[in-house]
C-alpha cells in the first residue's frame, strides 16, 4: 500500500523514458524542483529539444528495449511511453538496481504516484485518486488550492503556531511542556478569534504568554511548590 511523502529532490538523479507529453511534464516537474533529469527517446517534443540546447536536461537516443544498465546510476526512473510492454522488465531493473519506479501509463503498477499538488505560503498538499480520474484529481487539488488563497485564519494561525515553535526552543522549554503548550494554543478560542482578525502580532504574543504560562507551571512543580 502507497503511503504519501514529500521528497527532496534536488541533486537527485531522475530518468525519463520518453519524449512525448507525458515524458516532457514528468521532465519539466523534475527540474523544476533541481532535479538532474535524463530523457532517454528516439524522438523528443520542441519543449525538450530546447531544454536539451539550453543544458538543462540531458537528452539521449535510445531504444526503450535497450536501456537497462545506464539506469543503475538513477534515484528515480519514469516510465512514460504509452507501451505497457516493458513495464515487467523495467520493475525487475529498479528490484536489480534498487531505484525508485514511476510507471506513468500505469497507475495501478506503479511504485511511486506523481501526484497533482498546490499550496500557499509554507502549507502544500497533493492530490490523487490513483488512476481513477486526473481530471477529478485536478478539481479537488483546485478546490484545495481556493480555500487556501481565501482563508487568512489559517495563514495567522499558521504564523502564530510556527513563533510559538521557535519561541519555545529559544527558551529551552522542556519537550513535555512544549506539547502541552501546543494542545493549549490549538484548542484556544482567543487565538482562533485572533486568527480570524488576522491579527498576527497580538497572536504571536498570546501563544508567547501561553507557552511562559506553563513553563512557570513546570518550574513550581520541580521546586516543589
Amino acid at each position: 500500500m502507497r503511503i504519501p511523502l514529500f521528497i527532496e529532490f534536488r541533486g537527485k538523479k531522475v530518468a525519463v523514458i520518453g519524449g512525448g507529453n507525458v515524458g516532457t511534464s514528468r521532465a519539466k516537474k523534475f527540474l523544476e524542483v533541481g532535479a538532474d533529469v535524463t530523457v532517454f527517446s528516439l524522438e523528443f517534443s520542441e519543449e525538450l529539444k530546447k531544454l536539451g540546447r539550453d543544458g538543462k536536461i540531458k537528452l539521449v537516443e535510445r531504444k526503450v528495449e535497450d536501456l537497462e544498465k545506464e539506469l543503475s546510476e538513477f534515484d528515480l526512473v519514469v516510465v512514460a511511453i504509452g507501451d505497457k510492454s516493458q513495464n515487467v522488465r523495467f520493475k525487475e531493473i529498479a528490484r536489480k538496481y534498487k531505484f525508485l519506479l514511476n510507471l506513468a501509463n500505469d497507475a495501478n503498477e506503479t511504485e511511486v504516484v506523481v501526484p497533482f499538488e498546490g499550496g500557499k505560503d509554507g502549507i502544500r498538499f497533493a492530490v490523487t485518486t490513483e488512476g481513477k480520474s486526473g481530471v477529478v484529481a485536478r478539481i479537488v487539488r483546485d478546490k484545495f488550492q481556493q480555500v487556501l488563497e481565501s482563508d487568512r485564519t489559517i495563514f495567522t494561525y499558521l504564523t502564530a503556531m510556527e513563533h510559538l515553535k521557535a519561541f519555545m526552543k529559544s527558551r529551552e522549554i522542556p519537550i513535555n511542556i512544549r506539547m502541552r503548550v501546543y494542545a493549549i494554543a490549538g484548542s484556544s478560542e482567543e487565538l482562533l478569534k485572533l486568527s480570524e482578525l488576522g491579527k498576527v502580532e497580538e497572536a504571536k504574543k498570546l501563544v508567547e504568554r501561553i507557552a511562559e504560562e506553563e513553563a512557570r507551571k513546570g518550574d513550581s512543580l520541580e521546586s516543589g511548590f
